[in-house]
């Protein structure tokens, strides 16, 4: 978020739509973890600490140049403060979409929490720490520069006006408002006649302009980014020198605010031309002159679809006159009613663009460039929801698509033929639901594949592969059957998502983990055939092996410690075929592990893991035992100890898990049935404990005067759902 000036409005906004956003969505990691929680809300009143200040620093700085550079550290502080909590966002997403895509059951908050508990150990509580001292900082400082609260009617900040005062700085040429809670612009501002550039990015409440702002005849920039304003005031094309930099335009039923107002500007950057659908006469876009718009380097076109009302002729007229210029880097399209490309697309006279996205339109024609090229700057090509898009042929075009790296096809359902061949295989491939694509062979580094057809991979070329659908195991199947070995790939994802299976199904009953020697990390989900891995000679390189509902898989590798290394992470979920780990036991560098709906593997855990195992974590779920662990079960490496949804768990082994001496989380989770704490305790070396989902007789034997409670008092930790 670019801006010069940061207001108490930013501050408090951002912080309460995003902690208190991260807090809602992820109580109980946060509650679960309360030395983070309690990071959380330390930045956050930090940050509020300033933010009742800021006010009075706004009316300040024009006098005040230290107060100047305050504001200005302020901003630096508050933006790193938003990436951080971006950061931390993206890091659970990511989680829960991992989780999801392993299981469809109750226990997704078992990965969930592995993974962000490492991502925040390792980075998040450094940085955050780091930023609460810069804010405990700035707030002294503001102490030392005499700044303090004033009256909410008072400032830009907190106010819906420019203060009365900023009118009488006759002699201003730069006037930034950016991040505001400023609703609108008095006319007062026209007294500013030596105003340059005006600057009002990100002013959600930003309601409208000043009618009368084509006065301030020296303007010659004018900044409205991520705003609500969809309108310029009139007359403001009388100023030939201005550039006007805004987000998105509206297009109005009436003359004064309709398309033909874009003539009288001079855009540069982005520009999203939203409803398009009111143009009245196609020769009102031409008056738009968006092919003279030189400085313009991004632009969307969009219309509102309505399917009773589209008039395909006169949409199709309207965007040839919308003709972009030709040194225009990325366009969009979405909702365009015609049945045709518009020629100036098509005969590629946008010779500098590098982006292409076309989503949601009626066409079914072929989509290429003229005979002698075909977009030959392009690097991004999207297609989405074309469901009446029949072909791709561009077999009579000489070096199609030359340097394209991103190619995206989602939701065109009747698309058949084959895709372009590349000169070089692409960056990133995303093919999904496009079930009637002819069989062709296509290369990338990354693909992802969902119900696409009859596609063949160039597996040479591969370095990551995601395919989801209910022909992706017969595809598998057929790839195998002609794979020597594949050395460059090195992350593999085949969730099968079968149809019931029939008598002549195609599935694969072997992996064939020799086949990818370099293989880093390996999912495989629901191959309902699926009976083993066949692995004969060393893996180096295989250090994440996940297998969820294959409920025929049987068996790993036999000697897989000595096979496999490399194994760090082992997630087994819902194959209750397998009844134990191979003789020899795991790989003793494997740090992870995960057993769910698994009943019968839980007891060769004894001679799985060896007396100098390494293991760190291990997450337990749906099991049937009524008391776990048992004596000797787990090794003392053991750090982080998870046990879900065991609705017949009524008791925690004796004396087995006091003697974890190296154990420090704890974790229970829907266990209805478990009574109580071991006699002896829990280990002196837990620092977090905690009792989440349906857990009532423990819950109530571990609060404050409870049955149990002295046996957890010393734990620095404690989440116990009251």
């Amino acid at each position: 978020m670019a801006a010069k000036l940061i207001t108490g409005a930013l501050v408090s906004t951002f912080v309460e739509s995003t902690i208190d956003n991260l807090a809602s969505r992820f109580g109980d990691i946060f509650r679960g973890k309360k030395r983070n929680k309690k990071q959380l809300s330390n930045l956050k009143v930090k940050l509020l600490s300033v933010d009742v200040v800021v006010d009075d620093a706004e009316q300040k700085q024009f006098t005040d140049p230290r107060v100047r550079d305050w504001l200005l550290a302020v901003k630096d502080v508050v933006f790193d403060s938003e990436d951080l909590l971006e950061e931390i966002d993206h890091a659970l997403s990511k989680s829960q979409v991992e989780a999801e895509s392993q299981s469809a059951t109750k226990k997704v908050w078992i990965s969930l929490k592995s993974s962000f508990a490492t991502f925040f150990e390792n980075e998040i509580e450094t940085r955050m720490e780091k930023l609460i001292e810069d804010l405990e900082d700035l707030a002294t400082q503001s102490h030392v520069l005499g700044l303090k609260k004033v009256d909410d009617d008072v400032g830009v900040g907190s106010g819906s006006e420019l203060p009365d005062s900023v009118s009488n700085l006759e002699h201003l040429r730069s006037l930034d408002l950016s991040c505001t809670t400023i609703k609108r612009l008095s006319r007062n501002i026209c007294s500013l006649s030596h105003l340059q550039i005006l600057k009002l990015n990100y002013c959600m409440d930003l309601e409208e302009l000043p009618s009368n702002l084509h006065l301030l005849t020296n303007l010659c920039r004018l900044e409205i980014i991520r705003t609500e304003l969809t309108k310029v005031p009139p007359y403001l094309g009388k100023l030939k020198n201005l550039k006007v930099m805004m987000s998105h335009f509206n297009v109005g039923h009436s003359r004064e605010f309709g398309i033909q107002q874009l003539g009288e500007f001079n855009f540069g950057g982005s520009l999203s031309i939203e409803e398009l659908q009111n143009v009245e006469y196609s020769l009102d876009a031409l008056e738009a002159d968006l092919k003279n718009k030189t400085q313009l380097v991004k632009l969307k076109l969009r219309w509102r679809r309505n399917e009773n009302s589209i008039d395909s002729r006169k949409e199709g007229d309207v965007i040839e006159n919308l003709q972009p210029p030709k040194n225009l880097k990325e366009l969009s399209i979405y909702s365009y009613g015609g049945k045709r490309f518009p020629t100036w697309l098509l005969e590629n006279s946008l010779w500098n663009m590098v982006s292409l996205v076309l989503k949601d339109l009626s066409i079914h024609t072929d989509f290429h460039g003229n005979k002698y090229s075909s977009f030959k700057s392009l690097e991004t090509l999207v297609f989405s929801n074309m469901r009446q898009w029949k072909k791709w042929e561009c077999r009579a075009v000489t070096g199609a698509f030359p340097h394209l790296q991103i190619l995206s096809l989602t939701n065109c359902p009747m698309l058949k033929g084959q895709l372009p061949e590349l000169l070089v295989p692409l960056k990133y491939l995303l093919v999904f639901d496009c079930e009637q694509l002819e069989a062709f062979t296509v290369g990338a580094l990354e693909v992802q594949l969902r119900d696409s057809g009859k596609l063949k991979l160039e597996w040479d070329t591969m370095k990551s592969v995601e395919m989801v659908g209910h022909n992706m195991e017969a595809s598998l199947v057929e790839s195998v059957g002609h794979i020597i070995s594949v050395t460059s790939l090195e992350h593999l994802n085949i969730n099968s998502r079968p149809k019931p299976i029939s008598d002549n199904s195609v599935s694969l009953w072997n992996f064939p983990l020799h086949l990818f020697p370099t293989i880093k990390n390996l999912v495989l989900n629901e191959l309902r055939n699926l009976q083993m891995l066949s692995q004969g000679l060393i893996h180096n390189h295989l250090t994440r092996l996940d297998i969820i509902n294959c409920p025929k898989f049987e068996s790993f590798p036999g000697k897989i410690h000595m096979l496999l290394p490399p194994l760090q992470n082992l997630l087994i979920e819902d194959c209750p075929s397998l009844e134990s780990f191979p003789v020899g036991g795991l790989p003793s560098n494997l740090k992870y592990l995960t057993i769910i709906n698994c009943s019968r593997l839980i007891g060769s855990l004894k001679g799985a893991l060896a007396a100098n195992s390494l293991l760190e974590r291990l997450s337990i779920g749906q099991v049937d035992a009524e008391s776990f662990p048992d004596e000797g079960l787990l090794p003392v490496s053991l750090t982080s100890l998870t046990m879900s949804h065991c609705p017949n768990l009524k008791t925690l082994g004796n004396k087995s898990l006091y003697r974890l001496s190296s154990l420090k989380t704890p974790t229970l989770c829907d266990c209805p049935n478990l009574q109580c704490l071991p006699e002896e305790g829990l280990p002196k070396s837990i620092s977090e404990f905690s009792i989440r989902g349906n857990c009532p007789l423990i819950e109530q034997r571990c609060q404050k005067g409870g049955k149990d409670w002295e046996k957890i008092a010393h734990i620095q930790y404690l989440y116990i759902r009251q």
